[in-house]
């Protein structure tokens, strides 16, 4: 393996000194240091590539260190439409290292440098010498150059959620340094009293993708005497939650004016939102009016005798 693809990690304070650590601390921020690379991984190159994460025990005075050997792979349906792999693999996982800043000016260190100010703008510029393409990022007069990667992470919520847990461990008593590099070379240093300009945001806001009044006719599974139970129902395929707002048919079942039978039908009026969330979408239903309320048939209908 390309020892280009190596990279440390250290945590270090008095806690420290005898190169101990917590196992219960130590191992979430290792697995979170593998899930940072790889959702890094997922969001340069897409869904199709994998950057697999080794570690490899070091330890130096006053300090616990740890080696990560890192190396870059694509699906084998991707991979097999690439020639020179392993070199290409070697460049794609020094890249990622790039853009979350284990070398070099990346996500991480943006985040610093941001120290939780909000940009007010962010523009292209010039290339790197490496011909990767960067951006400006602009708080009031002062700006930061950076490649355009460490931006695109710093947007992604599960880069951001791994970089949180990675860094829980300044959290702690005695531990106040973290630090990244390659060999004896250190490329970024956070300490305790900064870590809050790592702490991942919370879920990015839902986006409404569908608003829609249509006419649906439900069956009812279960109904909700509680305020703001919803109640099930059933439109013969599905069985859905359903708020309902109607409140001259509540005011109806609530004074035992509307009784409910098997095989009871409703024909509604109903308001379906549907929203895009960080676990996929997300549907909900509201019965505006209840325009009719068919019984079950008790008897088997005849034409009439004349």
């Amino acid at each position: 393996m390309d020892e280009m693809t190596e990279f440390r990690l250290t945590y270090d304070g008095p806690a420290l000194a005898n190169h101990e650590m917590d196992p219960r601390e130590l191992a979430p921020a290792l697995m979170a240091m593998a899930d940072l690379l790889e959702a890094s991984a997922r969001v340069l190159y897409g869904d199709d590539a994998r950057i697999k994460v080794s570690v490899k025990g070091s330890f130096k005075t006053g300090s616990f260190n740890i080696d990560f050997v890192t190396s870059f792979q694509w699906l084998q349906s991707v991979r097999d439409m690439f020639a020179g792999q392993s070199a290409t693999a070697t460049a794609n996982a020094l890249a990622i290292l790039s853009a979350v800043g284990v070398i070099g000016r990346g996500a991480i260190s943006l985040l610093k440098w941001l120290k939780n100010r909000t940009p007010d703008r962010t523009e292209l510029i010039e290339p790197g010498s490496d011909g990767k393409p960067r951006v400006r990022i602009f708080v009031g007069d002062d700006f930061y150059d950076v490649e355009k990667g460490a931006l695109d992470l710093l947007r992604d919520v599960d880069v951001r959620r791994a970089l949180d847990r990675t860094l829980a461990p300044l959290a702690k008593p005695g531990i106040d340094t973290f630090a990244l590099g390659r060999g004896t070379s250190v490329n970024v240093i956070i300490e305790d009293d900064e870590r809050e300009y790592f702490l991942a945001p919370g879920s990015p806001e839902d986006r409404l993708l569908i608003d829609d009044v249509r006419t649906m006719a439900f069956s009812i599974v279960s109904l909700a005497f509680k305020e703001d139970n919803k109640w099930r129902l059933s439109d013969g395929s599905s069985t859905i939650s359903a708020t309902i707002s109607d409140e001259q048919f509540l005011h109806g079942v609530n004074t035992n004016a509307a009784s409910f039978a098997k095989g009871d039908a409703l024909v509604c009026t109903v308001r379906v939102r549907q929203w895009q969330t960080v676990n996929g979408t997300r549907t909900e239903y509201d019965v505006v009016r209840v325009n009719d309320h068919l019984h079950a048939a008790r008897q088997i209908e005849l034409p009439w005798l004349s």
